[in-house]
């Protein structure tokens, strides 16, 4: 008897230490959110708008049935006010499997409409695809709307030839959104400029600034990342990123995702709540465009953030709702804004 309670409790201690192995490298390997960020000083208020200098630039709720109609400008808005297109149609991502061309990413302005008082954008796979561009028959499409529209041939998708249908530096800028309920594909609001490929001025000259990817249904719904490059995306390339967790399913319903970018510094939100701040790049002075896009994965599995993001399902149609865009500017922010012409340097265009 007392030989079978002792192997009973051996075989106890036993599990119990397994489960404190698993727990403890569980720990280790659970995602832990950086939050030095918040002790540097950077000011993580919300802007309210007409106080302290903040303005409407424009608010579009995609109220009808076509892009550019019924957006709000504010008094103070210049230029053209048909400000969307749609991305470059043309391939997004080759396949990395050559027996298998169908599995890259094509962009194509079919996938995007409003409806619902939503700019739509669709992912699916289609064998018997029609439209006015060079798009395959077979293929993964999907696309996004932007403020960009490139002179000149499609595929070349570097910036070298972009004509800004808007463009701000610095600034609120805000999006609400539902995210894609699909494995193998992540979308993204972003802005970037045309010379974000320059080397010689750091990310003063130009950054890419995600503020959000959503790569992260496949491990976690509640985490989010925001990043920024510059120099490029070659030998030359720089970034600072990070990935934070939440306490709310950001693939459930819409969600807001904000950010403010001042001459000094940047601050991203999540539901009006400040998820990151950072100077990374040394903060571009210059006009970036707006993008709004769905990606799919080019056969591999693999999304940005370096997370394994699943196999894309060729038999649904996803879909990327944005309820709406708001862009603000602050007055106090206008005289540091630098031209595109002012830096010295070419575009690094290998990449």
């Amino acid at each position: 008897m007392k030989r079978t309670v002792g192997l009973i409790l051996g075989i106890l201690l036993a599990i119990l230490g397994i489960v404190g192995v698993v727990v403890l490298y569980l720990t280790l390997r659970a995602p832990k959110n950086d939050e030095s960020w918040k002790t540097k000083g950077f000011d993580l208020s919300l802007p309210v708008l007409n106080e302290n200098g903040w303005y409407m630039v424009f608010e579009d709720d995609f109220e009808g049935n076509g892009l550019n109609q019924n957006i709000r400008f504010g008094e103070r808005f210049t230029g053209s006010k048909e400000i969307w297109t749609t991305s470059p149609h043309a391939i997004r991502w080759a396949s990395d499997d050559k027996e298998a061309p169908d599995q890259g990413c094509w962009w194509c302005p079919n996938l995007v409409e409003v409806k619902d008082g939503n700019a739509v954008i669709h992912a699916r796979y289609e064998d018997n695809h029609e439209c006015d561009g060079d798009c395959p028959a077979a293929g993964r499409f999907t696309g996004g709307i932007e403020t960009r529209r490139i002179a000149g041939d499609n595929n070349n998708n570097k910036g070298s030839q972009d004509n800004l249908l808007f463009a701000q530096a610095f600034g609120y800028f805000e999006v609400r959104a539902k995210l894609p309920q699909t494995d193998g594909l992540w979308s993204a609001f972003w802005l970037q400029s045309s010379n974000q490929r320059k080397v010689s001025s750091e990310g003063v000259d130009g950054t890419e600034i995600d503020v959000f990817e959503s790569a992260f249904r496949k491990n976690h719904y509640s985490r989010m990342g925001h990043a920024l490059l510059w120099n490029g995306y070659g030998e030359f390339a720089k970034s600072d990123t990070i990935i934070n967790t939440l306490s709310q399913d950001l693939y459930d319903g819409y969600h807001t995702y904000a950010l403010k970018w001042t001459p000094e510094y940047y601050v991203f939100y999540i539901d009006g709540e400040p998820t990151w701040a950072t100077m990374g790049g040394g903060v571009s002075q210059v006009k970036e465009f707006l993008r709004l896009t769905v990606e799919i994965d080019a056969g591999d599995g693999w999304g940005p953030h370096g997370q394994k993001i699943g196999q894309f399902d060729h038999s649904g149609d996803s879909e990327f709702l944005v309820d709406y865009v708001k862009v603000w500017q602050n007055e106090n922010y206008e005289q540091y804004i630098i031209d595109d012409s002012k830096f010295p340097g070419g575009l690094d265009m290998k990449n």
